[in-house]
């Protein structure tokens, strides 16, 4: 039984989680500035600049068809290591780091992962139920083709 790392984060008050070894660091939004790109698929905001690097920000919320607000003042970008890139989701706080086991996790039924792939499962810590994503399935296609060709 392995036990493993989950950084979660809350977004439209429900928790949601990643392996601590898919993240790469965590940003305050308001030090940077959003830059939109025209033509971008819906769900990616924009590009910020990080350490000289283009890094494209995608709004969960957009991705997940949850209501659209202006993001938080204090809300973070939590860069994560996606398909051999580094690419931002914009979270409202993140908010813990546990610890916890694979049988903590009850993976998603097949016809809720057959739809988006991105649901590993739910993860039950203590007396939380916490949705279990995987970074590397967060994107589509064309999502991806993009961090690709600018990476």
């Amino acid at each position: 039984m392995a036990i493993n790392q989950l950084v979660i984060f809350a977004l439209d008050g429900e928790e949601y989680g990643v392996d601590v070894t898919t993240v790469n660091g965590i940003l305050r939004s308001s030090k940077f500035k959003i830059q939109t790109v025209p033509g971008l698929p819906h769900a990616i905001e924009g590009i910020i600049n990080l350490r000289g690097r283009v890094n494209y920000i995608f709004n969960l919320r957009k991705k997940f068809n949850l209501t659209v607000n202006e993001y938080p003042e204090d809300s973070k970008f939590m860069m994560l290591n996606i398909n051999g890139t580094v690419a931002g989701c914009i979270v409202d706080e993140v908010t813990d780091i546990v610890k916890f086991n694979e049988d903590d996790i009850q993976p998603a039924p097949e016809f809720v992962s057959q739809n988006n792939g991105y649901l590993k499962g739910i993860a039950k810590i203590n007396d939380r139920m916490v949705i279990f994503l995987d970074p590397e399935k967060l994107l589509v296609t064309e999502e991806y083709k993009l961090l690709e060709v600018t990476d």
